[in-house]
Order: structure tokens, then C-alpha cells, then sequence
């Protein structure tokens, strides 16, 4: 009974957290890729999909197999192997991190108050998403994203963009 009572009380919060604006706590267990991490809250485990981008991970496991798409992805990460792993840089494994959850995806802040999705946009490792509205984060995204254009960061240095994003374009 006890047990019950206990899962009660955590999804009643969990539903209060989804619905406020008011960012959860969480501890970080484990970071899949890029912009997959794992987290735990009490005896509650969820996983976060990076909000409002699509990544190049995401790219990659969206696209056909053998895809010129995954080529360039491969490409791009055997030049810079380092940026395969870039968010164990920003995110450590065992942490408190505020957790915001919107649209079935999480928005990870960081050092700074930075979101997980603006450090991936500006390296140019996740696009935003197309029809992506969200006046909270649309200026912030965009300025990302036009930093790692200009700098021809990750995506943009190679031909990834046009192998790539048509295809989520198109769909």
C-alpha cells in the first residue's frame, strides 16, 4: 500500500511539472548521444529528446540506411570524432540538472542557463526543426543556429545540410 501511495504522490508531481512552467529537477543516469540523455527523478526514470532541433544523431537514425545522409553523417564524425560525444562535455552523469518538459521533449538547461538544444545549434550538430514556433526559444535557436552557419560549425561545413534536411523538409 505503501508502495502505491508513493507512485501516486510522484505522478501527481510529475503531472503538476508538466503542466506549470516550473523546471523539475532531475538527476542525469546516462547520455545515449547527443541529444538522447536518460534521467531520473525519485524511483521515476523518463528520456529526454533534445527540444525544438533535430540533431545530427537524429538525422542519421531518421535516414535510410546507407543513405548518402548517413555517409556524410559517418564523414563528419570520423573527422571530429570529438563532437560524436560533445554533450558529456556539457552534462555530467550523476547531476542535478532543471528539466523542462514541452511538446514530448525536455529542455535541458546547463551552465549559464543555456538550453542543451542552443549548445548543439551552435555547434552545428542539430538544425531547429522545420515549423518550429515557440516565442520562448525561437530568437535563441535562431541565433544559434546563424552562429554556426557563419562559422560553418558540424552541419554546416559539409554537404550534410542538402543531404540531410531536404529530407526531413520533404516529409
Amino acid at each position: 500500500m505503501h508502495k502505491k501511495i508513493n507512485i501516486f504522490i510522484l505522478m501527481v508531481f510529475l503531472a503538476q511539472s508538466l503542466l506549470s512552467k516550473e523546471p523539475t529537477m532531475a538527476i542525469l543516469q546516462d547520455i545515449e548521444s547527443n541529444d538522447i540523455q536518460h534521467f531520473k527523478f525519485g524511483n521515476y526514470q523518463f528520456t529526454c529528446l533534445a527540444y525544438g532541433v533535430l540533431s545530427i544523431d537524429e538525422l542519421y537514425r531518421e535516414s535510410a540506411l546507407d543513405s548518402k545522409c548517413q555517409e556524410s553523417i559517418n564523414g563528419f564524425y570520423n573527422k571530429r570524432a570529438d563532437l560524436k560525444y560533445y554533450t558529456n562535455s556539457k552534462l555530467k552523469v550523476m547531476q542535478l540538472y532543471n528539466v523542462e518538459f514541452k511538446d514530448s521533449r525536455c529542455i535541458i538547461y546547463t551552465s549559464g542557463g543555456k538550453s542543451l538544444s542552443e549548445f548543439l545549434l551552435e555547434e552545428g550538430l542539430a538544425v531547429i526543426k522545420p515549423l518550429f514556433k515557440d516565442e520562448e526559444f525561437q530568437y535563441y535557436f535562431l541565433k544559434a543556429q546563424k552562429k554556426a552557419k557563419m562559422s560553418r560549425n558540424g552541419i554546416w561545413a559539409k554537404n550534410i545540410t542538402r543531404e540531410c534536411i531536404s529530407n526531413i523538409y520533404n516529409k
